[in-house]
């Protein structure tokens, strides 16, 4: 039996735990965030949170479409074992949590010269931003509107993180857990496609 092998697996299976682990609190804070920052009656008014989390998912994706490396999110190189996606967990989480200076830039400039997709979603992301504060300034009056501003801002923020990280996460476990991958996926569809179905 090939201990070296087995424990070699096990240990990259903890790396992949810990990584989704990472996403699991990204998301808690951003749901925790919104909760603390918001006024008491902002789940009355579920248009601030849902302006928070289309702004985000614009933001998040602007950053993705401008990213220097986008290459490497190809198949080929995911599955390099020199690429980008060959790094450790601590690699990972060093270059992959948070967007980097570049990609702001970038994401920055696409949105200045509305240059390719890029850009267009930074469009989105100011319509959204536009949007929120309109709901944060109409709606709320003295400090619930800077505490509605401040978490509509946090939301928009972790949303995007969540998302920049959520991409990254997806290639780094797919380059980690190589040919197993596809043997989940196989087991996660057969799972979903011999699940008693409710009856209408």
């Amino acid at each position: 039996m090939d201990y070296g092998g087995m424990a070699s697996l096990a240990w990259v299976a903890i790396e992949a735990l810990v990584a989704v682990l990472v996403a699991l609190l990204l998301l808690r804070g951003a749901s925790g965030a919104f909760s603390l920052a918001a006024p008491q009656d902002a789940e009355a008014v579920p248009l601030l949170h849902v302006a928070a989390l289309g702004t985000g998912l614009a933001l998040g994706l602007s950053l993705l479409l401008a990213l220097p490396h986008g290459e490497a999110f190809r198949l080929a190189q995911v599955f390099d074992d020199k690429g980008r996606w060959g790094q450790d967990l601590g690699g990972f989480l060093a270059g992959s949590l948070i967007p980097a200076r570049e990609t702001l830039h970038a994401a920055f400039l696409a949105a200045r010269r509305i240059d390719g997709p890029a850009g267009f979603a930074g469009l989105l992301t100011l319509a959204g931003m536009l949007a929120g504060a309109g709901v944060a300034l109409r709606l709320w009056r003295g400090l619930a509107r800077l505490r509605a501003l401040v978490a509509f801002l946090l939301l928009t923020a972790c949303v995007a993180l969540l998302l920049h990280y959520a991409a990254h996460l997806a290639a780094w476990l797919a380059a980690r857990l190589n040919f197993w991958v596809f043997a989940l996926l196989l087991l996660g569809f057969q799972r979903w496609r011999y699940a008693p179905r409710a009856a209408h």
